[in-house]
């Protein structure tokens, strides 16, 4: 009966163990202060990729608060581009462009997506992937 009840206090323990190194494994590494120079603007970065799908989508255009955003050719990860701004709070348009396969009709789509930066943001992420924009 003892090493019954060893052998759950160890399993026990070593439950707890792994549950607190699992709990502390995802610690936030973003900023935790605002962007150097004037702290009322807030740093939005745009991620550029083409769609991982074997779709063919691919992003022609992209643009931010009418500010276009170069793209580059797409490299092995389809990742086409990547832009910084700083900009005060408030809402601002994304709009990008998106050539699909050349058997499906119609062949490019644009899309708009509106981007609300709250004054208590310190920065944000947007992504846009082939047809999809997240927002981080």
């Amino acid at each position: 009966m003892t090493t019954k009840r060893f052998i759950f206090l160890l399993g026990a323990l070593l439950l707890m163990a792994s549950l607190s190194l699992l709990a502390t494994s995802h610690t936030y590494m973003g900023p935790i202060k605002p962007v150097p120079g004037d702290p009322q603007l807030i740093q939005v970065q745009v991620l550029l990729r083409d769609s991982p799908e074997s779709s063919d989508l691919q992003i022609v255009k992209a643009d931010f608060n009418g500010q276009n955003i170069p793209l580059q050719p797409r490299d092995i990860y389809g990742n086409r581009g990547i832009a910084s701004f700083q900009v005060p709070p408030g809402q601002y348009k994304l709009r990008w462009t998106v050539n699909k396969d050349r058997f499906i009709w119609p062949r490019s789509t644009s899309h708009e997506e509106i981007v609300t930066v709250s004054p208590r943001d310190l920065w944000l992420q947007v992504l846009i992937e082939g047809e999809e924009a997240s927002i981080r």
